[in-house]
């Protein structure tokens, strides 16, 4: 009798746990030199997309890199074409971490990284077949060219599953906030040229809620902008000031350009995109 009344309670927890009895579904690894890839399912998200995880776990020591890869790194190459009903994707990266990388540095992720996808199936009543073919490079010493091809299927309609690996990299996807002052987030103040330096760059001024800290600072523009590592210095006033050199400009840019500015910190990483007007560059 006790027997049965234990195989009872397992049964009742079971069927009042239904994320216990559903795990993410995985695509197989597809394995590489130093490196495995898969994609992971999550969830559906409450707009009706579908969300799923691109996976790349590295052999220790090894790093890949973010969409801006920095002075020497190669960002990783997306390839759906051969996937059926597809009616959009956005790919939401964490937030990144740099490191030396020969005689300069280069953003990315050590170890492992998940990289967020949000798809929009084309028909939501049918299911989704996403085959992605991704170029990336892993790197120790050396930088080593992968190709990987994964695929996962995808049921039509809600879906309610635990996926901790992909949840725990969502978390890592910057915040979208305007510019101005935040009280609960970190914040960009104020970015502009700044004019006073000996070397073109930008002049940003930060803020970080208390208890917070601003840890670095990431610029991305359109074609061949390059900036160098920020300068961090921390001001009376609580703000945080970074200065960033520009390294690289597209040729003939000037006037309003459109920048992304990301900033990795405590209590969470946020990202700002604006215009800045930027002269046009001395001959």
């Amino acid at each position: 009798m006790k027997r049965v009344l234990i195989l009872l309670a397992t049964l009742a927890a079971a069927l009042a746990s239904p994320a216990r009895a559903q795990e993410a579904a995985t695509s197989p690894w597809s394995k590489g030199d130093h490196a495995s890839l898969r994609l992971i399912a999550g969830a559906t998200a409450a707009s009706g997309k579908q969300r799923i995880g691109v996976e790349i776990l590295m052999a220790p020591g090894y790093k890949t890199y973010w969409r801006s890869p920095g002075d020497f790194g190669v960002p990783p190459v997306f390839d759906w074409s051969g996937s059926t009903n597809i009616g959009g994707l956005d790919v939401r990266w964490p937030t990144p971490e740099r490191f030396e990388d020969g005689n300069g540095h280069s953003i990315g992720y050590v170890g492992e990284v998940v990289i967020p996808v949000s798809v929009q199936p084309a028909d939501p009543a049918k299911p989704v077949m996403l085959v992605l073919k991704l170029d990336y490079a892993v790197c120790e010493k050396i930088c080593i060219p992968v190709k990987g091809e994964v695929r996962l299927w995808l049921e039509p309609g809600v879906t309610s599953v635990t996926s901790p690996r992909l949840e725990r990299f969502e978390a890592r996807v910057p915040a979208p906030v305007k510019l101005g002052p935040s009280k609960s987030k970190l914040s960009v103040l104020e970015a502009r040229l700044d004019e006073g330096a000996i070397e073109p760059g930008l002049r940003l001024v930060l803020q970080a809620p208390a208890e917070g800290k601003v840890e670095d600072v990431f610029i991305e523009g359109a074609g061949m902008w390059s900036f160098g590592k920020p300068t961090l210095s921390l001001q009376p006033d609580g703000t945080t000031l970074a200065l960033l050199r520009i390294v690289d400009r597209p040729k003939g840019a000037a006037g309003p350009i459109p920048f992304i500015i990301t900033v990795r910190g405590k209590p969470a990483a946020i990202e700002t995109r604006l215009d800045l007007d930027i002269p046009a560059a001395k001959p």
